[in-house]
């Protein structure tokens, strides 16, 4: 019996949807949807209060489209601790699972890496997704023996797609490794954003030893994982 994994985007701007079904790839014996927020969410989700309210609109719609029991898992893309991840779990047998908590999971439980960075969006969201990592491994300082903090780009989460803003996206995530992070030894990279999603492969050849990790992916492989895993022990 197949797997049918709902891959949502919690705000309203169906480029950001779109994009992702043009670069995720199915895994064998799984079936997508994907699912765009209300026009009354927003466009962009910048941090904690448009994440919220992001969560108020999404919700609600999700339940009114009897979505909620109609899939084996769920994807939150947003590059957060998203409120909807936490709700949606408690009213779904589904498995749920965001981006940044599966680019965390990855970073951790590969050997070969010696130490990540997020690089994501804007500003705003450095010290959330810190705080972020901090939560996520139950730590109570950052963990900086694994991580290196958060950095931006500060690149509208709706441009970061574009072709013409990838020269511009290169130059910054260079001078975060080769310049603030230069003796890191930073040798994995999590793109901090849905909107990256797609970037792994040209970044990945401009920085030959550096590992690209695309959120949206990842997510889809591990959550689908996660998903036979729970069918084992039912």
């Amino acid at each position: 019996m197949g797997l049918s994994i709902l891959v949502i985007n919690p705000n309203s701007s169906k480029k950001v949807t779109d994009n992702f079904a043009q670069i995720l790839e199915k895994p064998d014996g799984v079936s997508f949807d994907f699912y765009t927020a209300p026009e009354a969410a927003p466009a962009e989700i910048t941090g904690s209060e448009t994440s919220i309210a992001s969560e108020k609109v999404v919700l609600p719609d999700l339940k009114e489209k009897g979505l909620i029991d109609g899939y084996d898992g769920f994807l939150v893309c947003c590059y957060s601790d998203h409120p909807l991840i936490h709700s949606l779990a408690k009213l779904t047998k589904g498995h749920v699972m965001g981006i940044m908590q599966a680019t965390l999971l990855y970073a951790l439980s590969d050997p070969s890496i010696t130490k990540s960075v997020i690089i994501t969006s804007v500003s705003e969201w450095e010290p959330l997704l810190d705080k972020g990592i901090t939560d996520f491994v139950g730590a109570s300082s950052f963990p900086i023996n694994k991580f290196q903090r958060t950095k931006a780009l500060n690149t509208s989460v709706l441009s970061l797609s574009d072709p013409a803003e990838f020269e511009k996206i290169r130059a910054v995530v260079d001078s975060h490794l080769n310049g603030t992070y230069r003796d890191d030894k930073i040798d994995c990279v999590l793109l901090g954003c849905a909107g990256m999603a797609g970037l792994d492969d040209q970044l990945s050849r401009h920085f030959p030893g550096v590992k690209f990790i695309d959120s949206v992916k990842i997510g889809v492989d591990l959550l689908t994982a996660l998903v036979r895993f729970k069918r084992y022990q039912a």
